[in-house]
């Protein structure tokens, strides 16, 4: 995590290649120990917090099918509720990336609009459910 650090420090300092490289030589480094404490059995929580790491870096790249491939790693032991609940929450940001992303892509412009809408915060799940339903895109 020490050259994640100093990624995101080169980031803010505007070295967007140093940054970069510190990311990947970070997610590999993360990637490594995950799955070395896996083939080690040395159990939970450390194997899915690991994981849940790896697939954060992986995220932050914009790597969405290795953070998918990481999540479920760490999904496919028996990770404690609470790291469970942040995998899947991650999961559900990085299918929701990809998606933003497949609609640029593959809707014109002149066929897309951007909503901006305000509702009370205890309403904000049910915005979710809405937005899946129907495919959109949503970010908060």
């Amino acid at each position: 995590m020490e050259l994640a650090d100093q990624a995101d420090l080169q980031k803010r300092l505007g070295n967007a290649d140093d940054a970069l490289h510190l990311y990947e030589q970070s997610l590999e480094a993360e990637r490594k120990a995950a799955y070395e404490a896996q083939s080690n059995h040395v159990g939970e929580p450390t194997e899915s917090v690991l994981f849940r790491s790896a697939a954060s870096l992986a995220y932050s790249m914009k790597d969405y099918r290795e953070a998918e491939r990481l999540i479920c790693m760490g999904l496919a032991g028996n990770p404690p509720a609470e790291i469970a609940e942040e995998l899947r929450s991650l999961y559900d940001t990085v299918n929701l990336e990809k998606r933003i992303e497949r609609i640029a892509i593959t809707t014109p412009e002149k066929e897309r609009e951007n909503v901006t809408i305000t509702i009370p915060i205890k309403e904000r799940n049910l915005l979710d459910v809405i937005v899946k339903k129907f495919g959109w895109s949503c970010v908060f």
